[in-house]
């Protein structure tokens, strides 16, 4: 269960001050792909994702050879999470390259995740110590920790009809001395969000995909449950971002937008993020 604590800073710079433990890196990657780096420990949420699939996009080709060989940019990652089975989140020929390439990353996710995956490096899923089948519950989170982070792993749905049985999780990572959440493809269903305790618990940054900020409940469900000092627009189709990025600078300038893979937000305690 989520703490009970509901304080959080009144600006951004009151949050650092006194917080901010480490230097948080924050590098996008393909939609709702990111590696967050704290301290002693680097994490990728939906992070092993290369082709482009539908409208969604992948890594630039001069990315590939390094997230093969689990180097550059992808080297020394502590902890692989994935939301969800989807494609645009996670693609299972390059989640087997990536673990196997990796010495070290575990990969902690669904049953339905390493189900797809087992397609394709069967003795590898079912026979490495790095891979373990999560099943996080409504009032039974799954933690995660490692070395100076802390990740709660919890339910959000991913909608109704042939959506309802996806196995959807959203990602608490506490690094740093702050908190970041990641959502997946959740649902913008304010009940649901409550019954994942997201009520009672303090988010620093929040990645939110771009079209919870577009008319509708969207709006309701960010000011209750994702009211971050830094907010982050993901999972944008790269053929959209021209027109999200015009729609987002007149309705919500303040919440920041990566567009390409690889790029960075840096802060500390020194060097705040954009208020």
């Amino acid at each position: 269960m989520w703490s009970k604590s509901r304080a959080a800073a009144s600006s951004l710079l009151c949050l650092l001050c006194g917080a901010l433990q480490a230097d948080i890196v924050i590098t996008q990657l393909a939609n709702e792909g990111v590696i967050i780096e704290g301290g002693q420990t680097r994490i990728m949420i939906d992070g092993m994702v290369v082709e482009t699939y539908s409208i969604y996009g992948g890594l630039p080709a001069a990315a590939i050879p390094d997230f093969r060989a689990a180097g550059g940019a992808f080297a020394d990652i502590d902890l692989a999470l994935v939301s969800h089975r989807h494609h645009d989140h996670n693609q299972p020929r390059f989640a087997c390259e990536f673990m196997q390439a990796s010495s070290d990353t575990r990969l902690e996710t669904s049953a339905q995740v390493l189900g797809l995956m087992r397609e394709k490096c069967r003795e590898f899923v079912t026979t490495s110590p790095r891979i373990k089948k999560i099943d996080p519950q409504y009032g039974a989170h799954h933690v995660i920790t490692k070395s100076d982070a802390r990740v709660t792993v919890f339910p959000l749905s991913h909608g109704t009809r042939k959506y309802a049985r996806i196995q959807n999780y959203g990602h608490l990572v506490e690094v740093g001395g702050i908190a970041l959440l990641h959502i997946g493809d959740a649902a913008m269903n304010a009940a649901d969000f409550e019954r994942a305790g997201l009520d009672e618990q303090r988010v620093d940054v929040a990645l939110i995909p771009f079209w919870f900020f577009q008319p509708g409940p969207g709006a309701e469900v960010i000011e209750t449950y994702m009211d971050a000092a830094l907010k982050i627009a993901v999972h944008i189709p790269p053929g959209e971002m021209e027109e999200v990025k015009e729609y987002m600078a007149e309705n919500f300038p303040k919440v920041l937008i990566l567009e390409q893979p690889l790029e960075q937000v840096r802060f500390s305690a020194a060097s705040p993020p954009p208020p």
